[in-house]
């Protein structure tokens, strides 16, 4: 035991040696693991600008200490030099290269209106005048004779653009009857009918007439009597004068004679002449269906100024 004294003093005396470089290197880590930052060099001053004149120089002077009261006169008798201002710079609007878009757009020039459109006048359909139309029409006259085809035609005038005349001419395409024949001793068959009407054009348009009026009608043959009837045409005009209509007529027959024979075929009265008697009226009806053409009709012309979109 004694003998191991020695040996513990001695580790001791090594450990005790080791210590404080053991504490240093844990201490002090390598400086390749943590390096110092680099020191950057100090910033150069600014150079004074070129315009700022360099002070002057004071010359030493025998009096070299004035009065306290003298510094300030002197130095507001010499103010410092004022330093030149930058020119301006001319400002543009919108700033060049502005991306963010707060800012008017360029206006843009408007597209020229459209022209205006060319019409006809308010009074073109009555204006087409003299006009003459084919036609193709229906009669039926009661006590007298019943027709659903006539052919003819009509010629008209427009008086003052509102007073409208007609005369019309129309022939059977069959045979008629006389409805008051009385044992074969009735009125000769009629070859033709003649008409005339006046109207007042009451509604009239660029392309459209309506001219209510009066209308007569007889045959010739004066046994059948007289048409007095209420007529109203309707008269539809187109751009190049083309016309196309419908006109009717209801009104009373009038006038007119029948024969009357014997009663008894055979007996002696039945060879004496026949007496006639006046036809009772009755009931009329026109139907009218007309194609033509009308002259002078006026062209398209642009409307007025003041109609214009324009204004």
């Amino acid at each position: 035991m004694f003998a191991m004294g020695p040996r513990i003093v001695a580790v001791f005396l090594g450990l005790g040696a080791l210590s404080p470089r053991a504490v240093s290197a844990q201490s002090g880590p390598p400086a390749a693991a943590f390096p110092e930052p680099p020191v950057l060099p100090a910033p150069a001053p600014a150079p004074p600008p070129e315009s700022a004149a360099p002070p002057a120089p004071v010359a030493p002077s025998a009096s070299a200490a004035p009065s306290a009261s003298a510094a300030p006169s002197a130095s507001a008798a010499s103010p410092p030099a004022a330093q030149p201002l930058a020119p301006a710079t001319p400002y543009a609007y919108p700033p060049p290269g502005n991306a963010s878009g707060y800012y008017y757009p360029t206006l843009q020039p408007l597209p020229p209106a459209p022209p205006p459109a060319a019409r006809l006048p308010d009074d073109a359909a009555v204006s087409s005048t003299p006009f003459f139309d084919a036609i193709v029409a229906a009669a039926d006259w009661q006590h007298r004779f019943s027709q659903s085809a006539n052919l003819g035609a009509q010629a008209g005038v427009y008086v003052a653009g509102r007073l409208r005349l007609t005369a019309k001419i129309a022939f059977p395409t069959e045979s008629l009857g006389d409805q008051q024949a009385d044992f074969g001793s009735g009125a000769k068959n009629p070859s033709l009918f003649y008409a005339f009407s006046a109207g007042f054009a009451a509604l009239r348009t660029p392309t459209f007439v309506m001219s209510p009026g009066l209308m007569v009608a007889r045959t010739d043959v004066s046994d059948y009597g007289t048409m007095l009837a209420f007529s109203l045409p309707l008269d539809w005009v187109t751009k190049s004068g083309l016309r196309l209509g419908l006109e009717g007529a209801f009104g009373r027959a009038l006038g007119g004679r029948s024969a009357v024979n014997c009663s008894t075929p055979g007996s002696a009265d039945c060879n004496q002449r026949p007496k006639y008697e006046t036809r009772p009226s009755g009931t009329a009806l026109w139907l009218q269906f007309h194609i033509g053409f009308g002259f002078n009709h006026p062209a398209p012309v642009l409307p007025a100024a003041a109609d214009s979109p324009s204004s």
